[in-house]
């Protein structure tokens, strides 16, 4: 289906997409070569991430680098593979609560 945009509806999966980057990948359902998606598309439709596995129906042309998502119709987060906890290096939490010893009192 075109639009006056020239656009293509496109179906796939979020290959990757890195938000601190601001940019990733589709992997078409067709077996197209992958499409890149920036995350201005994202914002547009008012989403901030595209968590990996997640089922895209998306709008696509050319980009200034190739074929890239123009536009997202709707993103299905409920198909992402869960991303592993970031764990911190130090510990950091966990573990229960912790005592004072400074607040014992054993005077005799």
């Amino acid at each position: 289906m075109n639009d006056q945009q020239g656009g293509t509806e496109l179906r796939g999966r979020i290959k990757w997409f890195n938000p601190e980057k601001g940019f990733g990948f589709v992997s078409p359902a067709d077996g197209a070569p992958d499409v890149f998606l920036h995350i201005s598309a994202l914002k547009e439709a008012g989403l901030q991430d595209a968590p990996e596995g997640s089922t895209i129906h998306c709008q696509v042309g050319q980009g200034r680098k190739g074929i890239q998502v123009l536009r997202v119709i709707t993103l299905d987060t409920s198909t992402a593979t869960p991303r592993a906890p970031n764990r911190r290096p130090f510990g950091g939490g966990g573990g229960g609560p912790r005592r004072d010893h400074g607040s014992h009192r054993d005077d005799h």
